[in-house]
């Protein structure tokens, strides 16, 4: 063992029970590699653009990005919402976009803080917004505002195509209502869908308004999901502190017919091939049953005597005897020689005919 190696054995202990103890070395990687929000450069003029990146961040999820005063300790309260900007977070977990600076309603210390509109996550970064008042942060929480959900329906019955397999196209409509004597700012509308009472894959984000103190304000969001989509699908979303759900089933009965008249077909296509098979079986072992009769080697003359007579008496064909008499007369029935006798018989007397008749 080398001196590098003994070393890395002996302190690999100290260095775990330090991590352990101290778990001031674990939090700041954890703090390194968790979501973060940037801008570029470190002053920003209202009604001009500021500039964000985000890292670091699941992805999938919907961010919101605004100006904050007071530290945004108070939320969204302290924050500019009319001018948010929400931006969807690549698979890389990053995120770029570009909003509009305004003032912010409480004074500054101001941030740029950037908000995961699925799970609650944040992230901030200092921002100095030129003309923004100073102040030190205000510490008295801030109201909690309420939105009403008056009504959320899902619209628009199942097409032709989507009896079979086509993509389901629905249009969602939500009718939100502020009923507090403060307008609310404009807040971002998540929705998503997903199978069964999961709603987890987003929709594309509409545009929203600033909703007026005890006003309603009506959203329609297409939905499309996905093709061959079978069974119960959930649309939900939420807006500020408000949530809410509905559900649609899909079933592609088209589709579903199709595949059981193909099935119907197949067992029909399989069950007459195995009543023909069985059918050419049975027929083989009845005639396996009722055996061959073949054509004994030697007959006694006096038993042709009469067929031979009776033969050499047909004034049309003198001097012939008659075949099927023969046959008849060795075996009872002809229809029950087998074939192979026949034919051995026929070149038996074909033999004996004279060159005229053959």
């Amino acid at each position: 063992m080398t001196l590098r190696r003994l070393l890395v054995v002996l302190l690999l202990p100290a260095v775990t029970v330090l991590s352990v103890v101290g778990g001031a070395g674990p939090v700041v990687a954890a703090a390194a590699t968790g979501p973060a929000v940037t801008v570029e450069g470190t002053q920003a003029a209202p009604g001009r653009p500021v500039k964000a990146a985000g890292t670091g961040w699941r992805p999938g999820t919907t961010v919101q990005v605004e100006i904050c005063g007071g530290g945004a300790l108070r939320g969204s309260a302290d924050c500019d919402t009319l001018r948010a900007a929400v931006a969807l977070v690549a698979a890389d977990g990053t995120f770029r976009l570009t909003l509009i600076a305004g003032a912010p309603p409480a004074a500054c210390p101001c941030v740029l803080r950037a908000v995961a509109a699925q799970d609650g996550t944040r992230a901030q970064t200092p921002l100095h917004v030129a003309g923004a008042a100073g102040g030190p942060p205000a510490t008295v929480p801030a109201p909690v505002v309420r939105v009403d959900v008056v009504a959320a329906t899902l619209s628009g019955g199942p097409r032709f195509g989507e009896l079979f397999g086509a993509p389901a196209h629905r249009t969602l409509t939500v009718t939100l209502r502020n009923p507090g004597d403060r307008p609310l700012g404009r807040a971002p509308l998540i929705v998503a869908w997903g199978p069964g009472a999961t709603v987890d894959l987003p929709v594309g984000i509409p545009v929203t308004a600033e909703l007026p103190a005890r006003a309603e304000r009506t959203y329609r969001i297409p939905v499309r999901l996905p093709a061959a989509a079978f069974g119960r699908y959930s649309v939900g979303g939420r807006y500020a502190s408000a949530e809410f759900s509905v559900t649609t089933d899909l079933y592609p009965w088209g589709l579903l017919g199709l595949a059981a008249v193909a099935v119907l077909l197949t067992v029909f296509t399989v069950s007459v091939a195995v009543r023909r098979g069985a059918e050419r079986r049975r027929a083989v072992r009845a005639r396996r049953r009722a055996g061959a009769v073949e054509l004994p080697p030697f007959v006694a003359a006096d038993l042709l005597a009469g067929v031979l007579a009776a033969g050499a008496a047909d004034d049309a064909r003198p001097g012939l005897v008659s075949t099927r008499a023969v046959v008849r007369t060795l075996v009872g029935e002809p229809a029950l020689v087998d074939a192979g006798g026949l034919r051995a018989l026929a070149g038996t007397l074909r033999t004996s005919l004279p060159d005229k008749e053959r």
